[in-house]
């Protein structure tokens, strides 16, 4: 396993990032930094490019580097591999149960870290009906950590304004000591229901 880049680093690249990307888009509005949690925590967003991860990490100005739970895909050619291990990505299996990302997981939040992952498991273009998948609540369950909304606007194209908004944290709750499958995936779908809400309100 490739070991992430150091906080110097981290922080380099995150000032290295910011700046372009206001570069690229003068307008950006953050709304609710101030809702981030000291400590461990599973920040969920909606997914619809591939720097949604550089997006959410820099602008929250988050000081410990989180870690990032992404698709298999991604880590087929050994650069962007590379690439994405230095950032703290991590590749999941999303067609079965993936052990070591849920390890990974589990550690990264027993470490009093920051875990981001992206419920619908996949870019949502337009017109597509976004479909949550039940892994983000079962590790925050697990863990019992909280969960943290965040919403990031779709369209970016070239100098187009961006929004974020990070939502409240808050604990996911059961009827019983042990979530069934059926309150997982409840609980995944409203919280998307929750992000694109929060885009939704002005």
């Amino acid at each position: 396993m490739i070991p992430i880049c150091s906080h110097r680093w981290y922080k380099f690249l995150c000032v290295f990032a910011r700046t372009v990307l206001r570069i690229l888009h003068p307008v950006i509005r953050v709304e609710g930094v101030e809702n981030l949690p000291e400590g461990a925590a599973v920040l969920c967003a909606n997914h619809s490019g591939i720097l949604d991860p550089v997006w959410i990490i820099v602008w929250s100005r988050l000081e410990r580097h989180p870690r990032i739970m992404a698709k298999k895909e991604l880590f087929r050619k050994k650069l962007l591999a590379y690439f994405f291990y230095k950032i703290g990505a991590f590749p999941v299996d999303r067609q079965g149960s993936d052990i070591a990302a849920i390890k990974t997981a589990f550690h990264t939040l027993k470490d009093d870290n920051k875990l981001l992952i992206f419920p619908e498991g996949t870019r949502i273009r337009k017109g597509k009906v976004p479909q949550a998948h039940s892994g983000a609540t079962l590790i925050a369950s697990r863990m019992h950590a909280p969960v943290v909304p965040i919403y990031l606007s779709a369209k970016r194209f070239l100098f187009s304004p961006v929004r974020i908004v990070i939502g409240k944290p808050y604990h996911l709750e059961f009827a019983g000591p042990k979530p069934t499958a059926e309150e997982l995936q409840d609980r995944a779908d409203t919280l998307m229901e929750q992000i694109y809400d929060m885009g939704e309100k002005k």
